[in-house]
């Protein structure tokens, strides 16, 4: 790196002091024979060869300018320094076209050195004036664009070749112009595909790109594919109703739905209606298809459940307004007179004994029914329910990975519905699916990501639960409790304080059975002195609240 350095250095020098009309003789047959062979594979000598680089997240992976740290991040700043001002010296004595058409040559020959012409050709781009490169600039562009619309899925080999044919896009939209809507296109479904890439660096350098379109438009990335939203819709359905599918297409969607967001949804029943078909058809067949479709669904139901929730804090501050401000302050002042009034009437009639607790029936033994939903709510909407009934069946898949994307759609629904008329008519549905996902075949992340949604439903249900929880979810519980160690290794203990939580979440929403309740605290303070104490603290600091008399009498019978 040193050795490089001192030489790219001491040749630009040269450049400069000798200048263009006695540096061209002797540069150019060097330059034209081995100079840019050389420079392209000490290049190569630093480009990193793992996916582990381009795949890892690190503070310094994406850098603002682009994406150069694919070649500079791991040298020394003093080659960089001097691998610019070597371009720079190159860029003056050939000028900018003369050596863009070179890098250009290259480009298009069976050379494996692509990813390295690439770069240098950004460079060049990016310190050359656009009129210099006006004859350049349509073939490299062409040439990232074929590049996109043909290339395949991301790995070790092609991630670096992808970055910086993104990089170079990037440099050359500006050039291009207006022109760029030529190749929309083309570009657009490559990129919506790689924002959703396991890649961070990728995923950056697409939103990077497509940021950069947007502002050709006048517009943003999301205005921009509200735009061509029927475009992208009905490209993505005519893929989906393929006989070969391939499982990218689902990752477009995705991306059109993360960027678009909630004014999407609208356009998106008929492709929902193919992708459960999808989900119906190829269920033990193509798993890696599967899989994408529970994706893109469970995207979609989270962006309904944002929808919900921007819909009532919207409602909750429209509330807070007050609606006619002179007939409150009538109002006030009318109170104030009564007040006073009040204060000077004398209380003849005695004051009424207050009602002890003997007065009041005991309810411990009256099962809640199930309560019809509320007709004066509104409905839900019709594309979560949808999405969620038929997901479900994917709760009971062999695919643990299934089995989390079908945890985290039903999560996303019933906060969907919530405050609906079809929230409680959900939940009775999916119950006991959920309910089965904390069987010990599971994996253990699946019983986490279970107990979560549980949860949540328990929070949504309410009252409305205490039935479920004592028949269907308190048995499960009680067995992971009763059979666990107090030497709990890291997986068993994560499990427990999962448990331990939910439970607390539940003693807080769901009334529960007197005999449920002292078994609770019985069975949970086995766990004092364990590594779980906190959550098992917290947990009975909730039931003193309802249940505070059992908890106590437990406690003090272990002194």
């Amino acid at each position: 790196s040193r050795q490089r350095t001192d030489v790219l250095c001491v040749i630009s020098a040269c450049v400069k002091v000798l200048g263009q009309h006695r540096a061209m003789p002797l540069v150019s047959p060097w330059w034209r024979s081995r100079g840019l062979s050389a420079l392209l594979t000490s290049l190569s000598v630093s480009l990193p060869g793992t996916s582990l680089l381009i795949s890892e997240k690190q503070e310094h992976t994406v850098s603002p300018d682009g994406v150069s740290y694919v070649l500079e991040n791991y040298r020394t700043s003093e080659l960089s320094h001097a691998l610019d001002l070597f371009v720079q010296s190159m860029a003056d004595l050939f000028t900018p076209r003369e050596l863009g058409a070179q890098l250009l040559s290259l480009l298009f020959d069976s050379s494996e050195k692509h990813v390295e012409v690439l770069w240098m050709l950004r460079k060049v781009a990016g310190q050359a004036a656009h009129e210099d490169m006006s004859s350049i600039c349509p073939s490299a562009f062409q040439y990232c664009v074929d590049f996109c619309g043909t290339a395949p899925d991301p790995d070790t080999s092609h991630a670096v070749h992808e970055l910086m044919v993104l990089d170079v896009i990037s440099t050359l939209v500006p050039m291009i112009g207006s022109n760029v809507a030529y190749y929309m296109d083309t570009l657009l479904f490559p990129l919506l595909q790689t924002t959703t890439s396991s890649s961070p660096a990728l995923q950056a350098q697409a939103h990077r790109v497509l940021e950069i379109l947007a502002q050709q438009t006048l517009t943003s990335v999301s205005q921009m594919l509200h735009d061509n939203v029927d475009y992208i819709v009905e490209g993505c359905s005519q893929q989906i109703r393929a006989v070969t599918l391939h499982p990218r297409v689902f990752n477009i969607l995705c991306g059109a739905v993360l960027l678009v967001g909630r004014d999407i949804l609208v356009y998106m029943d008929d492709v929902v209606e193919d992708t459960l078909d999808v989900c119906e058809r190829l269920a033990y067949e193509d798993e890696e298809v599967v899989l994408g479709a529970l994706q893109f669904l469970e995207i979609v139901t989270r962006t309904v459940a944002d929808e919900s929730k921007m819909i009532e804090s919207t409602k909750e501050r429209v509330e807070v307004v007050d609606p006619d401000p002179i007939a409150t302050a009538v109002k006030a002042m009318d109170d104030a007179v009564a007040s006073r009034m009040l204060d000077d009437l004398v209380l003849t009639d005695p004051i009424p004994e207050l009602p002890t607790s003997t007065d009041f029936e005991s309810t411990d033994d009256v099962e809640p029914s199930d309560t019809e939903p509320d007709d004066t709510a509104p409905e839900g909407n019709p594309l979560a329910i949808k999405i969620c009934l038929s997901v479900q069946s994917f709760l009971y898949a062999d695919s643990s990975a299934h089995q989390l994307l079908a945890l985290k759609t039903v999560h996303n629904s019933t906060n969907a519905l919530q405050s609906t008329r079809d929230l409680l008519p959900l939940l009775n549905e999916v119950w006991p699916s959920l309910v089965n996902r904390l069987s010990q075949r599971d994996a253990h992340y699946v019983t986490l990501a279970a107990c979560d949604v549980i949860e949540r439903v328990c929070t949504l249900g309410s009252s409305w639960m205490r039935k479920r929880v004592k028949d269907d979810l308190w048995p499960h519980f009680e067995r992971i409790l009763q059979t666990s160690s107090l030497r709990m290794q890291r997986s068993e203990c994560t499990l427990i304080k999962r448990v331990l939580c939910t439970m607390g979440k539940v003693v807080e929403c769901v009334p529960l059975d007197e005999g449920m309740a002292w078994t609770v605290c019985v069975l949970v303070v086995r766990f004092f002195g364990t590594e779980v104490e906190p959550e098992l603290v917290e947990l009975l600091q909730q039931m003193t609240v309802l249940y505070g008399d059992k908890v106590w009498l437990v406690l003090a019978k272990l002194g």
